[in-house]
Parts: C-alpha cells; structure tokens; sequence
C-alpha cells in the first residue's frame, strides 16, 4: 500500500511512475504519469501525499462520470488555462496510446487527426477550443470521444 510504498508519506514523480507500470505493464506511462503527476500534486511541492494520492483514485476509478470527466478534463489543461486545444489533445492522446500499448498511430489513428475530430465534434461554440461544459457535455453524449479520452468511465 501507500504507506509501505512510501515510507514518508509522500510519492515523487519516479516513485509515481513505478507504480503506474504496475498497472499497465504492456505500455509505456512516462508520458501519461507525467501529465498526472502535475495535475496530482495540487500544492506544486513535486510530491503526492496521502490526500493527494487519495484524490487520484478517487479521480480516475470511483466517483460519478461528471467528477471523473471534470478531472480528465484537468489533466488534460496542461496550460491551467481552464480551456483544451488541439496541441494539448495531441499530447494527451499520444500519451494515452503509449499507455495502453496501442501501435497503430497512422492515419485515421494518429494522435493530430483524433484530435482534430474530437474538437471539432465536441467544440460547441467553434472557437477551436473546449471548455470543461464542452468537455463533459460532448464526452457524456458521445460514448466512442468518451471511451478515446477516459477509458475507466
């Protein structure tokens, strides 16, 4: 458990990668548990605590879908601009597919199109942008963009 893992209490960022290749062993999480990492530990101190940690289980395996979709929907804000774009897409798409081990990233597969079609699916008011309504509204309405983005819901 937590504690036994981490003796004091607190999990950095290598310690938080080893135990996601736990949970995905045919994939690469390097990039996926960095981006978690950062949306993770919620006082910038570069460890998760206890309360932290609880949070990401929380996030990713319990709680309603519009909580799980909220906190995708933050993890995938990598600017904490409180808005997605197609670069950030991009990055989190390719991460999500080195995760889960998936190979085939070309054509109609690859991280730039799926981007671009879920923005331009989900994007309601056309400023090529989505905010968390946007993202939660589309993902709720449109289960293959839902199973693309979060998996676990």
């Amino acid at each position: 458990g937590f504690i036994r893992d981490c003796p004091n209490g607190r999990l950095d960022k290598k310690k938080f990668l080893q135990v996601y290749e736990q949970f995905y062993p045919g994939g690469n999480a390097k990039a996926y548990c960095k981006y978690a990492f950062d949306a993770f530990d919620q006082n910038d101190d570069g460890t998760i605590d206890f309360t932290e940690f609880l949070l990401c289980v929380v996030a990713t395996k319990g709680g309603d879908i519009d909580q799980r979709l909220s906190f995708a929907f933050d993890l995938y804000d990598i600017s904490d601009d409180e808005q997605i774009d197609q670069k950030e897409l991009v990055k989190m798409i390719t991460a999500l597919y080195q995760l889960n081990g998936v190979a085939d990233h070309s054509g109609p597969n690859s991280p730039k199109t799926r981007a671009a079609e879920i923005l331009a699916a989900l994007d309601a008011s056309g400023d090529r942008k989505l905010t968390k309504q946007e993202f939660i509204a589309g993902c709720k309405n449109d289960p293959y963009t839902c199973q693309i983005l979060c998996p676990n819901t």
